[in-house]
């Protein structure tokens, strides 16, 4: 069967807009690998599109890129409101016995752990990033995002490449703690702490759930 992976991309706000860029590095390194991927985005982007990919297509990868809590994940706004993609305890048996990253808030403090037979990659506490808001209608030139937000990507980047989850996690582990370093240096600088502070936080806050030798196959 060939490799699928499904990646949601929601933009609304300053938060989803950097995340749907960033997802966008992906998407194009998929193509170079000759990866079918799934770009889920407005105006396809909703519970019922979703759901029907999942029964229709069964990719085993799945990356999200949203606003989360300890019990779900959303995709776009519908009329002003946040829609549900995935709830636990309603539709959270979609991604059991699949490898999951969520680039989401809070998802692996309760969701990630009601699925089953795969890996959930997630943050049991909020996933943070600074920006540089001058750069907000331009992420790529956006270095204090990239500090942040080029580790997260890692973690898609080498599960594409054939990494476990385990080995893909601990890439990006040590780039964010290479960012750490740099920023120790650099101390004096406007914002140098709390942006270490920040990255701490992402690597305490992440977590692998379920088979941590996954890969993406």
């Amino acid at each position: 069967m060939e490799k699928e992976i499904l990646i949601t991309r929601p933009n609304y706000d300053d938060a989803t807009g950097y995340l749907f860029y960033y997802a966008s590095l992906i998407i194009k390194e998929s193509g170079k690998k000759g990866i079918s991927c799934i770009d889920l985005k407005k105006p396809r982007l909703t519970k019922e599109t979703f759901t029907g990919i999942i029964k229709d297509r069964s990719p085993s990868f799945i990356f999200f890129n949203a606003h989360g809590n300890e019990k779900c994940i959303y995709d776009n706004k519908i009329e002003g409101d946040e829609e549900i993609l995935i709830e636990e305890g309603k539709n959270h048996h979609l991604l059991n016995s699949r490898l999951i990253y969520t680039r989401a808030c809070l998802s692996a403090a309760s969701l990630g752990k009601s699925c089953k037979d795969g890996c959930f990659i997630g943050y049991k506490i909020p996933f943070s990033f600074w920006i540089n808001e001058k750069w907000s209608a331009k992420p790529s030139n956006d270095n204090t995002a990239k500090l942040f937000l080029e580790p997260s990507n890692l973690i898609a980047s080498s599960i594409l490449k054939g990494n476990s989850a385990e080995e893909a996690v601990g890439k990006s582990i040590n780039i964010s703690k290479k960012n750490i370093l740099r920023l120790l240096s650099e101390k004096e600088e406007p914002g140098a702490t709390a942006s270490i502070m920040l990255l701490w936080n992402n690597i305490e806050g992440i977590e692998i759930l379920g088979n941590k030798d996954m890969k993406f196959e």
